[in-house]
């Protein structure tokens, strides 16, 4: 009886270590990128985050400190496992935080995929909302090609 106890309570410690700590090798996807002020001094950091649909060129400024942060929030805490490889991706978006000194890219594959710098990041579970990001942009026209196909009179 005292070992099963033991052993539950050993179960039971073991689950919640795991569930409150990350597992090694997890990246947290906004802590690759810059923050949106300093900490100690609240000063600004990132002065803008501009979205660029890589299909059509297209791209969105956020540049207020209030566009800035409720755009940073749909990136906080996405979990992700790191990967060197990014063959077969192609990204549909990028999203690039400008600071006065440099230029932080996330390049957006799909939900769960980003490559950040020469790694690929795949989201463990949530991701980005991409019905968000292709929100922000007019939709694209499907072409008809039915109509296109009927001979003119």
């Amino acid at each position: 009886m005292q070992k099963r106890i033991l052993t539950l309570i050993s179960l039971l410690l073991a689950a919640v270590l795991l569930v409150s700590c990350d597992v090694p090798g997890v990246t947290v996807l906004d802590e690759l990128l810059p923050p949106l002020t300093e900490k100690t001094t609240g000063y600004t950091v990132t002065q803008s985050i501009v979205v660029t649909r890589l299909s059509t060129d297209e791209s969105v400024e956020f540049s207020t400190p209030a566009e800035m942060e409720t755009f940073h929030q749909r990136l906080e805490g996405i979990k992700c496992i790191k990967d060197k490889d990014t063959s077969g991706l192609l990204p549909r978006y990028t999203i690039t935080f400008f600071t006065s000194e440099t230029a932080e890219t996330v390049f957006v594959a799909s939900e769960k995929d980003f490559i950040v710098g020469e790694l690929h990041y795949e989201a463990m579970r949530g991701g980005i909302d991409m019905v968000y990001l292709d929100s922000l942009f007019p939709e694209i026209p499907i072409p008809d090609y039915a109509s296109a196909a009927e001979p003119q009179g």
